[in-house]
């Protein structure tokens, strides 16, 4: 996080091309599988962690793929 920069869920949402619902439900589980910042009761990301883990699924769509 190198500028302190965080998205809100409507902005990872947006980024994910999916719904805020799916962001929310994807970050609020035990095991969160979107990397997520909780700040009392707000949900951020770091926009460097949102990357990576776009890069780790498209790697693994890759690997499913082969």
């Amino acid at each position: 996080m190198a500028d302190g920069f965080l998205l809100t869920p409507s902005q990872v949402a947006e980024r994910l091309q999916v719904s805020v619902a799916w962001v929310r439900d994807h970050s609020t589980r035990k095991h969160p599988r979107l990397p997520v910042v909780r700040i009392g009761g707000l949900l951020r990301y770091d926009p460097a962690d949102v990357d990576r883990w776009i890069a780790e699924q498209r790697a693994e769509g890759l690997r499913r793929a082969s």
